[in-house]
């Protein structure tokens, strides 16, 4: 029989449930939790994604996929410049 792999998709931030938008494993979902917190600030701190990514130390794509999974809108998102038509 194959191993079926546990998965959560509801974690405990400050003593309050936030259901997160698709199961993860256990050990992201913790990890989700402790970095909430930063997330949070960051953003009310109104810094960019690059800026928020590099002081948590991971990839803006990263970033967007714990964005997504928290539910959180981030305010201060700057759009790349349009390419040059040189």
């Amino acid at each position: 029989m194959p191993k079926t792999l546990a998965v959560q998709s509801v974690i405990t931030v400050n003593a309050r449930p936030l259901t997160l938008c698709r199961p993860v494993r256990p050990d992201f979902a913790q990890r989700l939790v402790e970095q909430h917190p930063r997330l949070i600030a960051l953003n009310a701190a109104g810094k960019s994604q690059k800026d928020a990514a590099e002081a948590l130390g991971i990839s803006v794509p990263l970033l967007r996929n714990w964005l997504e999974l928290l539910g959180i809108k981030w305010t201060n998102v700057q759009p790349r410049a349009p390419y040059s038509l040189r």
